[in-house]
């Protein structure tokens, strides 16, 4: 059976203009402009959840201001300083790899896959010709009725994928976002780093698979250090005012692992 195909659409809300935000950027110089240039990014990014960046055989490829302003029929100045506006305001991210992310784009977001607008279709029709007709409807119209509502729930409820964002020099941690900000949300950025440096050197340095899930074996290697894990570093556990977890030196350098080290990753590698 052939892939149903997916529609998306931009949703805005009745006050969308009347919101501080928007607002203030159309009271800048050449606000208007700055606003289609917002929407127009938005409607770029529908289809990967907020997130832009070019795609070149296995290469990710950051947009510059020249490329946004292209492919946004654009002025490049325009583009650089409203950039630089929608940064500063939050509107927009800058992600470690490149990638643009537009962080209010979930709100206003809308989808639907081609069975579903066929459904919904099908229902608008034959709402309209209940309508014209003077006959009621019989037990069987209702059931069915009742089915393809349902069908079309269900279909509408279905998940959004979390796209994997590769990490590290050679590539090998695969990390979304949300697993991203909730490692550096519980330990810190620096340690976070530090770690998935060390296991992608790992994997590399040792033609290994790979991990099933890197969420996971960053905080089991964490934590195994911060015990004194078996690279027998003494592993200085530190933590601010409010308990915040802010990492531990370990006495090896990232590069050098012990034949125990080593062992120890093995057993949890796919």
């Amino acid at each position: 059976m052939a892939e149903s195909k997916k529609y998306y659409w931009l949703k805005l809300k009745e006050d969308f203009f009347d919101e501080d935000t928007i607002q203030w950027i159309e009271e800048q110089s050449n606000g208007k402009e700055y606003c289609l240039f917002y929407l127009k990014l938005c409607l770029k990014s529908l289809k990967a959840d907020g997130l832009l960046i070019r795609n070149v055989g296995n290469i990710l490829i950051p947009y510059e201001a020249k490329k946004l302003a292209e492919i946004t029929n654009t002025d490049i100045d325009t583009v650089r300083v409203a950039m630089e506006l929608f940064k500063k305001i939050g509107l927009v991210q800058m992600l470690e790899n490149g990638e643009i992310y537009l962080t209010q784009l979930d709100n206003m977001v809308g989808s639907e896959t081609s069975w579903a607008n066929k459904k919904r279709l099908q229902r608008t029709q034959k709402d309209n010709e209940r309508t014209m007709s003077l006959n009621c409807p019989t037990e069987i119209e209702i059931e069915i009725e009742l089915e393809i509502d349902k069908e079309l729930e269900l279909e509408l409820e279905k998940p959004k994928k979390q796209i994997k964002h590769k990490h590290g020099e050679y590539n090998h941690v695969l990390l979304t976002d949300k697993e991203y900000q909730s490692l550096i949300t519980d330990f810190n950025e620096s340690l976070i780093k530090e770690y998935i440096k060390k296991i992608d050197e790992y994997i590399e340095q040792y033609g290994k698979k790979g991990y099933k899930n890197y969420n996971l074996t960053i905080r089991n290697w964490i934590n195994r250090d911060s015990k004194g894990g078996s690279n027998g570093s003494t592993g200085q556990n530190t933590k601010t005012s409010k308990g915040k977890w802010t990492g531990f030196k370990p006495k090896q350098s990232d590069n050098e692992l012990t034949a125990e080290d080593r062992k120890w990753a093995e057993e949890n590698l796919i």
